[in-house]
């Protein structure tokens, strides 16, 4: 008896580890977010019912999930404004879809607005590698009016990336892929989905924009799980311990959203102190 429970005091001390070593992992963080300001809208006015305007806002860096909708009706016409949000910031990463419409029976006398925006200020301790992952799309509307974008500008201003759609009256999208080193600093990613509003006597303000994208920022060692600048036993453990979960970032090294057999492949290849 006394064998068995050794091994079982083994076992617990081993899983208790594993599990201080996914803690300390996840708290290990590649983005430190300064600010941010991430919020949906909608408003309508007519002749019928005035102004109406609906929004919703996220709480500080907690995860935001968010959908507000205005509507009116003026004699035989209706209209209605729907904008919503998902967004999350991670320790190595942040996602959001972002949505904006406007629908009815072409509802020529509802000026309408709609929009959702992203907007977040980090910083980056270190050179990092970037990773993002995404579409924008607009569908309808007259030219101009409706407008979907992702960017991201890095210290001083400057233009890492950006990418537009502007609706012509028809459906568009753009799949984004980005990838690149960044070098320690202060970032701000920025995206919207935006239906502006319609003249009513010129244009129907009928259509939708969206943005989606995954953003994955990983230090020049993501194999480095503990963070003590070495790939080693107590980062394997940190690996084993996730094993078969789906997180963004390390430690799916792959980026195959799961832990599995590659990862641990890859990890073993990086073995030892980090560049």
């Amino acid at each position: 008896m006394r064998p068995q429970a050794s091994t079982m005091n083994a076992a617990s001390v081993f899983a208790a580890s594993a599990m201080l070593l996914v803690c300390g992992a996840a708290a290990a963080r590649t983005i430190i977010p300064i600010d941010q300001d991430r919020w949906i809208q909608t408003a309508m006015w007519s002749e019928c019912e005035s102004f109406t305007t609906d929004s919703d806002a996220a709480k500080g860096f907690s995860p935001f999930n968010g959908l507000v909708q205005t509507m009116q009706q003026c004699d035989d016409i209706f209209g209605l404004a729907t904008a919503s949000q998902r967004s999350e910031i991670g320790a190595s990463s942040m996602t959001a879809f972002g949505s904006a419409a406007s629908e009815g029976e072409s509802p020529t006398e509802i000026q309408t607005v709609a929009a959702s925006v992203f907007e977040v200020t980090f910083e980056l301790p270190a050179a990092s590698n970037l990773a993002l992952d995404g579409v924008i799309s607009v569908d309808g509307g007259p030219p101009n009016l409706i407008t979907a974008l992702i960017r991201l500008t890095g210290p001083g201003d400057q233009m890492i990336f950006e990418h537009t759609l502007v609706g012509t009256g028809g459906p568009d999208s753009q799949v984004i892929e980005e990838a690149g080193v960044l070098e320690p600093g202060e970032y701000t990613l920025y995206a919207y989905a935006d239906f502006s509003w319609a003249n009513p006597i010129d244009v129907i303000p009928l259509g939708e924009a969206f943005f989606d994208f995954t953003f994955v920022v990983a230090g020049p060692c993501p194999a480095d799980l503990d963070g003590d600048s070495s790939v080693g036993i107590l980062d394997l453990l940190a690996l084993l311990a996730a094993w078969g979960t789906d997180p963004v970032g390390p430690p799916d090294l792959d980026g195959d959203g799961t832990v599995g057999i590659l990862d641990l492949l890859t990890l073993l290849a990086n073995w030892g102190p980090c560049p």
